[in-house]
């Protein structure tokens, strides 16, 4: 399969010709574009997974919809490349997940916009506008705050809590030992807390950021 073939199923991967190509596993499918460089297999590969992958990254770029989207886009290119090395001992969702982590902390290392080491470092998101009238929504609350965690910290919670991944996949993901991989969970935890906590004490996250 050409790279151009492949830049066509990232870019708008339509319903495959083939119905038979929706009932295949994720893992028969990936044979399928290793061996034979199906085309029609790679685009179902990349409509199964875009969604969750975009929305990955979605948060871990702070909810930057476009940026996420540009590295969506360079996840399944890079996966299209790596497919032919890729060796099936991992589920192809969770190495799928740990290609969409590289690309994020590529992209931290060139822009310096996020950052992906200190922990003492919080990134404030812009204020909000009006007065934060419904304060009831915690959701929203939660990923402003899950925003402002250092990027290690942030990548644990975006998986374990939303994503739904195993501590076992998140270790594959994340490149850790299963023990730091718990440690990260445990003080993003710790710090979501006191980020929550200060806001309580104020009129909301707006005010906390000035």
């Amino acid at each position: 399969m050409s790279r151009s073939r492949a830049m066509e199923a990232v870019a708008a991967p339509a319903a495959a010709r083939d119905p038979s190509v929706r009932e295949l596993a994720d893992m028969q499918l990936v044979r399928r574009a290793q061996v034979s460089a199906d085309a029609e297999a790679f685009a179902e590969l990349v409509r199964r997974h875009q969604a969750r992958v975009r929305g990955m990254l979605l948060r871990l770029c702070g909810g930057d919809g476009a940026l996420a989207d540009d590295l969506a886009q360079d996840v399944f290119l890079r996966a299209f490349r790596a497919l032919p090395r890729f060796e099936r001992r991992a589920e192809f969702g969770t190495w799928l997940y740990r290609i969409a982590y590289n690309v994020f902390l590529n992209h931290t290392t060139r822009t310096r916009r996020f950052d992906p080491i200190s922990e003492g470092t919080e990134r404030r998101r812009p204020a909000p506008p009006a007065s934060h009238p419904d304060r009831g929504d915690v959701r929203r609350d939660l990923e402003r705050a899950i925003a402002q965690l250092p990027v290690p910290y942030r990548a644990a919670v975006v998986l374990y809590y939303l994503r739904d991944v195993s501590y076992a996949e998140m270790a594959e993901i994340l490149g850790l030992p299963l023990g730091t991989v718990k440690t990260h969970l445990h003080r993003a935890r710790a710090r979501l807390r006191e980020i929550m906590l200060a806001w309580d004490e104020t009129d909301g996250p707006e005010e906390a950021a000035r």
